[in-house]
C-alpha cells in the first residue's frame, strides 16, 4: 500500500489520502484484467467439456457483466463519489458476486475460482488500511456456503463438496486476518517514519536557521575542491559576488587565498589564520566521514572576534567607571587631606615621610581614576583642524610638565601638516607616549624622536626612545587593559591611548624592528 503523502492531501472523503485512492485504482485495475481473462477463457472454451451443459452462455454473461462492472468502478474512482469505503466495500461485493455466480457455471472451475477471491480479500485488506477485512472473508464464506447448497441440492453433491468449501473459507478468514495484521504494522510503521520525517524537517529547518544566521561562514568542501555547501555568511566573508553552485563550483574559482591555503596547512581540527582581500579570516577545519573527503571549514573573521571582545572588556570598565567616583574618590580625597594634615604639624623625619608615601600614592590612585573615567568618555568627540604649529606647542608643553630637558627631543616635522583630530585626546595619547618613552630611555640628549609626515589624505607622527624596546613576550599583551611592567604603573596608559585614537578614526601601533621602542599614531587628513 501506498504511503499517505506528506503533504497537501487530495481526498473527498475525510481520512483517505491520494494514496488510497491510487491504491484502489491499482486494485480495480487488477479486476479490469482479470474480467478481460474471464472473457476471454469462455470465449475460447466457449463448446468444450469445462462447462455445465448449457452454462457456457450464462458464463459469458457473467463475466461480461464483471467486466462492465469493472469499467463502471473507474469512473467513481475518477470522481471520487461515493466516498473510498463505500466504493471498496462495492468492489469486494461485486467480486464476491460475479465469483460465485461463475462458479455455479462449472464444477472444475469453482475451486480456482474460489481462490480469486482470496485475492479480493486480501487486496481489500490492505488498501483499507485492515477495516472491514474479517466482514468480506464472512460475506465471501456466507456467499460461497449458500452456492455450494444450491448445487447439492440441484446436483445432488456428496458431503465431500462441504469440506472443500470449509476448508476454501477458512482460508479466508485467514488471509483476512492475516491481511488486518500486516495492514495495521504497516500503518505503525508508517505512522512512525511519518513523525520521524516530520522530526527530521524540522531538525532541517532548525540547522538551515541555524547555518543561516551564524556568526561564523560555514563551507562544504569535497576532497578535490568541490563546493558542497556554501552559507551566505561564508559567501560575504570570502568576498564572493558571483553565483556558487554546489558540487560544480570549486574554492580556486572563488577564493584563491583560501584554496592556496587548504591542500598543505588544514589538518582535521586545526586553525589558521587567512587574509582574504580586505578580511583576516580563522578556519577551522572539521572532517565528516564521506568517501569523498568532505570536510567542514568554519570562517571566522578575526576583526569582529577582537572587537567583540574589546566591547566586553569596555563594556566592564563602563561599569567599574560608574562606582569609581564614589566609592575610591570620595576617601580618596580624605586620605589626601590628611595627610597633608600630618605634614604640616611639627614632627620627626619618619611622620613626614610616611605622609609623603601616602600622598604619592593617594596621586597615584587619582590619576588611575582619571584615566579610567576619561577612557568612558572617549565617544565625546571635540574634533579640530591642527597644523604643525599647534603640534609643536603641544609637544613644548608636554615636555616641560614631564620635566624633559629640550636637547633630549629632537622634532622633525613637515611644516605643511595639517590633520584632524579631538586636542584633548591629542594631548592624553601623546602625554602616555612621551611619558612612557622618557621613563624608558637613556635619559641623555636625543634620547627621544618625533617625527610626523603627511603623505596624500593620510598621516603619521611617530616618536621613538633609545631605550631596551618591548621584548617580544610582551608586544602581543602591550595595549591590553591593566598590563603593565612597571611596579607604580596602573596598565591603562597605552589602552586609553589606543581607544582614544581609534574613536578619532585613527590608529595606535608598535612600530617593530630598530633600537628602543616606536609607536606611530596614523591619522587622517584635515579638511
Amino acid at each position: 500500500m501506498s504511503a499517505p503523502a506528506a503533504s497537501q492531501p487530495r481526498t473527498s472523503t475525510h481520512g483517505y489520502f491520494a494514496s488510497h485512492w491510487r491504491s484502489l485504482d491499482y486494485f480495480n485495475l487488477y479486476r479490469l484484467t482479470l474480467a478481460f481473462a474471464l472473457v476471454f477463457t469462455g470465449l475460447l472454451f466457449d463448446s468444450s467439456e469445462l462447462f455445465s451443459v448449457d452454462a457456457s452462455e450464462r458464463y459469458l454473461a457473467y463475466a461480461y457483466a464483471y467486466l462492465v462492472s469493472a469499467a463502471l468502478f473507474v469512473l467513481g474512482i475518477r470522481a471520487r463519489w461515493p466516498g473510498f469505503q463505500i466504493q471498496l466495500s462495492a468492489h469486494i461485493v461485486a467480486d464476491i458476486f460475479f465469483t460465485v455466480a461463475l462458479m455455479s457455471t462449472s464444477e472444475r472451475l469453482a475451486g480456482g475460482l474460489g481462490l480469486l477471491l482470496a485475492i479480493s480479500i486480501a487486496s481489500g485488506g490492505l488498501v483499507g488500511n485492515g477495516r472491514l477485512t474479517l466482514l468480506y472473508a464472512s460475506l465471501a464464506s456466507i456467499a460461497l456456503l449458500i452456492q455450494q447448497v444450491f448445487n447439492t441440492l440441484g446436483n445432488g453433491g456428496g458431503s465431500e463438496n462441504f469440506f472443500q468449501v470449509g476448508l476454501l473459507c477458512a482460508g479466508y478468514f485467514a488471509i483476512g486476518w492475516l491481511s488486518h495484521a500486516l495492514t495495521q504494522r504497516a500503518l505503525r510503521s508508517e505512522q512512525l517514519a511519518q513523525q520521524q520525517a516530520t522530526e527530521l524537517a524540522l531538525l532541517d529547518r532548525i540547522n538551515a536557521l541555524a547555518v543561516e544566521n551564524s556568526p561564523e561562514g560555514l563551507l562544504a568542501l569535497s576532497g578535490n575542491g568541490l563546493i558542497r555547501h556554501m552559507s551566505p555568511r561564508a559567501q560575504a566573508l570570502l568576498k564572493i559576488a558571483g553565483k556558487v553552485v554546489p558540487g560544480k563550483t570549486r574554492i580556486e574559482d572563488c577564493s584563491a587565498s583560501l584554496a592556496q591555503a587548504l591542500p598543505t596547512r588544514f589538518e582535521p581540527g586545526s586553525h589558521h589564520d587567512v587574509i582574504v582581500p580586505g578580511t583576516r579570516l580563522r578556519v577551522r577545519c572539521i572532517p565528516v566521514s564521506s568517501r569523498d573527503d568532505t570536510r567542514i571549514l568554519m570562517l571566522e573573521d578575526l576583526g569582529e572576534a577582537e572587537a567583540a571582545a574589546q566591547r566586553l572588556k569596555l563594556a566592564a570598565l563602563g561599569r567599574l567607571t560608574a562606582n569609581i567616583a564614589h566609592e575610591i574618590r570620595n576617601p580618596l580625597a580624605a586620605i589626601s587631606q590628611a595627610a597633608q594634615l600630618l605634614r604640616e604639624e611639627p614632627g620627626n623625619a619618619a611622620q613626614a615621610k610616611l605622609s609623603g608615601i601616602i600622598e604619592n600614592n593617594a596621586r597615584r590612585l587619582d590619576r588611575l581614576v582619571e584615566e579610567v573615567l576619561t577612557l568612558n568618555r572617549r565617544d565625546r568627540l571635540k574634533p579640530a583642524n591642527l597644523d604643525a604649529a599647534q603640534l609643536s606647542a603641544l609637544i613644548d608643553e608636554l615636555r616641560q610638565a614631564e620635566e624633559i630637558p629640550a636637547d633630549a627631543v629632537i622634532v622633525n616635522m613637515s611644516p605643511t601638516l595639517h590633520f584632524v583630530f579631538d586636542p584633548d585626546h591629542l594631548r592624553q595619547i601623546l602625554w602616555n607616549l612621551l611619558r612612557n618613552a622618557w621613563r624608558y630611555s637613556r635619559r641623555q640628549k636625543g634620547s627621544l624622536v618625533i617625527e610626523a609626515r603627511q603623505t596624500g589624505n593620510t598621516g603619521y607622527l611617530e616618536l621613538a626612545d633609545d631605550g631596551p624596546g618591548v621584548p617580544p613576550e610582551h608586544q602581543g599583551k602591550l595595549f591590553e587593559p591593566f598590563f603593565t611592567t612597571d611596579a607604580q604603573g596602573t596598565g591603562l596608559g597605552l589602552f586609553l591611548a589606543r581607544e582614544l585614537a581609534e574613536a578619532n578614526r585613527a590608529s595606535l601601533r608598535l612600530v617593530p624592528g630598530g633600537q628602543g621602542a616606536r609607536f606611530r599614531l596614523s591619522f587622517e587628513k584635515g579638511a
